[in-house]
């Protein structure tokens, strides 16, 4: 059998989300907007808000917006406009303030050493993954990497996952894939899901976007409260003492 294969999330698994917030705690704060139902909202909620609306296709894009922010912004045009000020000013911020996820690396180089396989499927840009991918030297980790540019069906759907899984196939000359040996941790219901539809364990981590409440709901397979919980697992703990 092939050893353990782990597949990360990238935006609150692998990629803190300090510029996001910071975007949101600044647009917050302006009263032009005339925000409703707010009050419950976390700031990280508002950066899900975001990714809901953004797309590679500005009409989808535009679209999205009527949808998603109707309930927060009264008027369109200024939905509209919210949107392209968070999309210009969080590029910005996130260069400045994102990293790795705290504890994060030790883990990594931990897998890395006893040769686990680790891919990112994100359903971010491929351009913004690449920028990351550069500055916090990923590639040291992480064999592949699948965005949303990469294929015609994003996640939810488990096709991102299987497309990975193919790969790791090839690149490391498995036999086969075992679905029972694969585990793919992300931080939402719907990475859970993903993870279900494809057949393999799924890691829910509850300190990204997901609250501990959704995440318990969508019933995966581990729940960690910290990445660093990751190497607490049986099948990683029985590896890492070998």
């Amino acid at each position: 059998m092939h050893p353990p294969i782990l597949l990360f999330d990238f935006d609150g698994v692998i990629l803190t989300q300090r510029g996001l917030e910071y975007t949101a705690l600044l647009q917050l704060r302006k009263k032009f907007y005339n925000w409703q139902n707010t009050e419950k909202m976390r700031l990280i909620d508002f950066t899900l808000l975001f990714e809901r609306s953004d797309s590679s296709s500005r009409l989808k894009s535009l679209l999205r917006i009527y949808r998603v922010y109707s309930f927060f912004i009264p008027r369109i045009w200024k939905r509209t406009l919210f949107f392209l000020r968070f999309n210009r000013d969080y590029r910005r911020f996130e260069k400045i303030y994102d990293t790795l996820k705290p504890g994060l690396e030790a883990v990594l180089i931990k897998l890395r050493e006893k040769g686990i396989p680790l891919a990112i499927i994100s359903n971010t840009e491929k351009r913004r993954l690449k920028y990351f991918k550069h500055k916090l030297q990923l590639k040291k980790y992480f064999s592949f990497f699948i965005t949303r540019d990469d294929v015609p069906i994003n996640k939810p759907h488990p096709y991102p996952l299987l497309i990975a899984l193919k790969k790791i196939k090839q690149e490391f000359n498995f036999k086969s894939i075992e679905k029972s040996n694969v585990y793919f941790i992300g931080d939402l219901p719907t990475d859970v899901k993903c993870a279900k539809s494809a057949g393999v364990n799924s890691i829910a981590l509850l300190s990204g976007h997901g609250t501990e409440k959704s995440l318990t709901r969508s019933n995966p397979t581990f729940i960690l409260e910290d990445i660093k919980d990751l190497l607490n697992l049986e099948c990683f703990k029985k590896l890492l003492l070998e």
